[in-house]
């Protein structure tokens, strides 16, 4: 179990177009947090400083390239030379949205009682091995998804923390059993994956296009917290936000 953080999250909303990404520093090592913490920051700032008549898609896929220069020079000034991060993105403009990956932190789509892995892992033969990641002196070059959402739609992104409990046939009904409210839907990921083992740090960001059922006191309501759900209103829809730490495992 690892005895802290280094998951990372964003959310950001600016001129209509919304942002949310989770960033899960590689495999444990020196200074993952430092090169998670450096990425979400550096692909919000990024995107959002790009020119408006610039394609999304091309946007998030530069930001996610600035993000990539970002923790290579947080991990120079750390003495972290291997601090490396894995990254999903997306943004979301009306009913439009655009997904970007490097490593194996996921987006799903759930629609209908089913849920569709968008991207795909980067990973190699070894168990939670990545082939592309951020923080990479080769340069980088996400993945980039265009999808078109309906309302009633739920947007997951995760850290692996989740995927390596929660296989995805689990996750549409998983939040259709909590569907009151986006809060209890991240938190029955999370505990999922905790009770089946929590071996590494899990961070779910949860987004519901307009249609789905959401609470009223949830579109009002700010909550701050570990194992506390953030939920924050926007103007196409609704956000929760669950992370949990793997307890220390004592000797």
């Amino acid at each position: 179990m690892r005895d802290g953080n280094e998951d990372r999250f964003v959310i950001r909303e600016d001129g209509g177009l919304v942002l949310m990404a989770v960033a899960d520093g590689v495999g444990g090592g020196p200074g993952g947090e430092i090169a998670a913490e450096a990425a979400v920051n550096e692909l919000a700032g990024r995107f959002f400083a790009a020119p408006r008549t610039q394609p999304i898609a091309e946007r998030l896929g530069d930001a996610m390239r600035e993000a990539n220069t970002a923790v290579l020079k947080a991990a120079e000034a750390s003495s972290k030379p291997s601090a490396a991060t894995t990254l999903v993105a997306g943004v979301v403009d009306g009913r439009h949205l655009v997904i970007a990956n490097l490593g194996d932190s996921r987006a799903y789509l759930v629609r209908d009682g089913a849920s569709r892995q968008i991207t795909e892992d980067h990973a190699g033969t070894v168990e939670h091995g990545i082939t592309r990641f951020v923080g990479d002196s080769r340069g980088v070059q996400a993945d980039v998804f265009m999808e078109e959402l309906q309302a009633g739609d739920r947007l997951v992104l995760c850290s692996d923390g989740l995927t390596r409990h929660v296989e995805p046939a689990e996750i549409a009904p998983t939040l259709d059993a909590h569907a009151g409210t986006l809060e209890a839907g991240a938190d029955a990921l999370v505990a999922l994956a905790n009770a089946r083992g929590g071996e590494d740090n899990v961070t779910v960001v949860l987004y519901a296009a307009r249609g789905a059922r959401v609470s009223d006191r949830q579109r009002s309501t700010l909550a701050l917290g570990v194992f506390v759900a953030f939920v924050v209103l926007v103007v196409a829809g609704a956000f929760a936000v669950l992370f949990s730490v793997a307890p220390y495992a004592s000797p």
